[in-house]
């Protein structure tokens, strides 16, 4: 009886197995997802090394990437049921957790050079960037200055004016450095008639966004644990409740606080690096041109530091309905951007809105074209 080639190959496999077994089951335990992640370091300039962590899986390799003040490690919940779909990595930027604190290279630029630099090491080939927050911008920058190094973006509540920015809302950071730009401009010659035509237009514009700040500033009070909300990591986890709409991570909280001896939540764990204040303007990127998932809670949850008076509350809602039509308008128009809105979600809507993401995730990039070697 002769065989057919995937039979034959088949049959090799199971001759394989019965000689050396072992060979298989490392083959097999090396792709298995795990809830404790293999950690590595991987060095994406001289001196510069950041936190990598591989949470196993199978399939199109899919890396996470945390909003800013947080790790890889925020995703300690989420990523393991991910990676019963996919391959999941996770990465912690320069500057935080145990990841280099270099003196410079904080720009949006230089955070995607070094998410490239870790594909590049780990050999990733079609990997798909599932970032939060912050991390947008990263994702943006990748899109711009990596042609094509990348199958796909998600972005979850990560696509603000970092990521893509609209000239109609413009964007406080960035808008403020241009202002500034431009009044230094008019002090050498005050009777450039077209650049105080500008400076008048996005002086109006940022008075807007200064408004709006303010709004969510008096909406919105910063928590403030009390010493038995401290006493362990427990209930440090149930007091944010409240504000994540879901558990962070043990694994984060060791990672952002110290923690004492007796088990206590001490005070948070800070990087200070002099230049960073003045690299971290936001770059606008005025398009993304790779196929993108852009998930946006909206309106989003009232979290427990949301004031309740009624005036401010008012004020607070309408800032946040001005700033998420914002994002609507400029990605709307992104020819491969898919937009999925998902009401009363927080921002860390990964975890308030756990298995619907993982759902929303698992379809899109499902429907991406197979690279070669997943065939």
């Amino acid at each position: 009886m002769s065989l057919t080639e995937p039979r034959k190959t088949l049959w090799q496999l199971l001759c394989l197995c019965l000689l050396s077994p072992s060979v298989c089951i490392s083959q097999t335990m090396r792709n298995l997802p795990s809830t404790s992640p293999k950690q590595q370091f991987v060095s994406v300039a001289p001196g510069v090394k950041l936190e990598v962590l591989d949470w196993g899986g199978s399939g199109r390799d899919l890396v996470l990437l945390a909003g800013g003040g947080n790790t890889a490690h925020v995703f300690a919940s989420f990523a393991p049921k991910l990676a019963k779909h996919f391959h999941v990595y996770g990465i912690t930027r320069r500057g935080a957790g145990v990841s280099s604190a270099p003196p410079s290279g904080y720009t949006a630029r230089q955070y995607g050079d070094d998410i490239v630099a870790v594909l590049d090491a780990l050999r990733l080939t079609n990997p798909v960037l599932v970032g939060h927050s912050i991390a947008g911008e990263e994702m943006s920058a990748v899109s711009k200055y990596h042609v094509g190094r990348v199958a796909a973006l998600v972005y979850l509540d990560a696509g603000g004016p970092f990521a893509l920015y609209n000239p109609e809302h413009g964007d406080i950071d960035t808008d403020r450095i241009e202002l500034q730009e431009d009044l230094a401009k008019l002090g050498q010659n005050k009777f450039d008639d077209a650049l105080i035509v500008k400076v008048l237009t996005d002086d109006a514009r940022y008075r807007r966004n200064l408004q709006d700040l303010r709004d969510e500033i008096e909406g919105a009070e910063a928590p403030s644990p009390t010493e038995s909300d401290r006493s362990s990591i427990a209930a440090f986890q149930r007091y944010f409740v409240g504000y994540y709409g879901g558990i962070m991570p043990e694994d984060e909280i060791r990672q952002k606080y110290q923690i004492t001896t007796t088990g206590a939540v001490g005070e948070r764990i800070t990087h200070p690096v002099p230049k960073r204040v003045a690299e971290v303007e936001m770059e606008r990127f005025n398009s993304v041109e790779t196929r993108t998932l852009v998930v946006i809670p909206s309106p989003e949850g009232l979290n427990r530091g949301v004031t309740r008076d009624p005036v401010k509350l008012a004020a607070y809602k309408a800032q946040e309905a001005s700033r998420k039509q914002g994002q609507f308008e400029i990605w709307r128009k992104q020819e491969k951007a898919q937009i999925v809105i998902i009401p009363n979600a927080m921002h860390y809507v990964f975890l308030s809105n756990e298995a619907e993401v993982i759902s929303l995730i698992t379809r899109f990039v499902d429907q991406l074209p197979v690279p070669q070697a997943l065939e």
